[in-house]
């Protein structure tokens, strides 16, 4: 007898999700300022790298805001919330982005966060890591692949 999960009854992992256009915005301003602050690790690049963590963290507060309030909630006939990820009203604008990205991106902003309030050799060398997994994973622009 088995015990714990069973794979007839787990739910695949999504291929893709939808995210909200500005939060998308948002982490690609960290990473713009990820690979300035990699290409010169002092204080003006980590400084750049601060303030797009921290308007990430800005639009991050607002969808968890809105995510806990009653506006626009199932119980006054609203669709359930967060279908869009980062949403932080009842009509986002929504872009599909592989799941494998937001994940590599997550691992980014972690990572980043972790430069830029502990900076040192095994930090930066996280911060490299997970670049290099996300350039790996996300499409490219001219090409859209």
């Amino acid at each position: 007898m088995k015990f714990g999960r069973h794979p007839e009854c787990e739910h695949p992992e999504p291929q893709a999700v939808d995210v909200e256009f500005h939060l998308e915005q948002d982490i690609s301003m960290v990473q713009q300022a990820t690979d300035t602050y990699l290409g010169d690790p002092g204080e003006p690049g980590r400084q750049q790298l601060l303030a797009a963590l921290e308007a990430l963290d800005q639009w991050t507060a607002a969808s968890d805001a809105y995510e806990a309030s009653l506006a626009d909630s199932p119980v006054f006939g609203f669709s359930p919330k967060c279908s869009v990820i980062g949403e932080t009203s009842r009509n986002p604008i929504a872009e599909e982005l592989p799941a494998q990205v937001l994940r590599a991106q997550i691992a980014l902003v972690r990572a980043a966060k972790a430069a830029v309030t502990a900076p040192g050799p095994s930090s930066l060398d996280a911060l490299r890591a997970a670049n290099t997994v996300l350039a790996s994973v996300q499409p490219s622009p001219e090409t859209g692949a």
